[in-house]
């Protein structure tokens, strides 16, 4: 069972929660790969950067002699942690932006974990629509005996 975490946007969700993001708590194994792009990837550009001068201080490492197994490991290190705990740092840079927690569901893939969440919302307030009887109910601004000369075809009294 994988934990999703559900996220609205700052303005709120949409009438169709098109926004609404559902972000898993797993490994990610692009992350494992390419960590800082994956970062990238996701508008994390200050933690982007750290990666990135991080392995590069790792690469600096690996070229040293006798250090070079100290480099590696601190590549692997980086590489882990950013797969293990990168949904939990784009989960925290989202809130940061104005993004709000609206639940978390645990289910087994993610089309679960949608259908689960949205059949706990409340239904929409419908709004009963205007019956045919009250448009033809003249309003206060309507024309009726005005005796004036027309524009167009027809006068306001509807005669040719």
């Amino acid at each position: 069972m994988i934990s999703y975490t559900v996220l609205t946007p700052p303005d709120g969700a949409d009438r169709d929660h098109a926004s609404t993001l559902f972000i898993a708590d797993r490994f990610v194994l692009s992350a494992l790969l390419l960590p800082w792009i994956w970062l990238l990837s996701r508008r994390m550009w200050f933690a982007a950067f750290v990666i990135f001068v991080a392995e590069c201080f790792a690469i600096f490492l690996i070229r040293q002699p006798g250090l070079g197994a100290a480099g590696i490991l601190t590549i692997l290190a980086i590489h882990a942690l950013v797969a293990l705990e990168g949904g939990n740092l784009h989960i925290r840079h989202l809130i940061g932006g104005g993004w709000h927690v609206a639940g978390l569901e645990t289910a087994p893939d993610l089309a679960t974990a949608e259908d689960m969440f949205f059949a706990g919302l409340p239904e929409p307030v419908e709004t009963p629509l205007p019956s045919a009887s009250d448009w033809a109910k003249p309003n206060s601004s309507s024309t009726q005996g005005w005796s004036a000369p027309a524009f167009g075809l027809f006068d306001n009294t509807g005669a040719r």
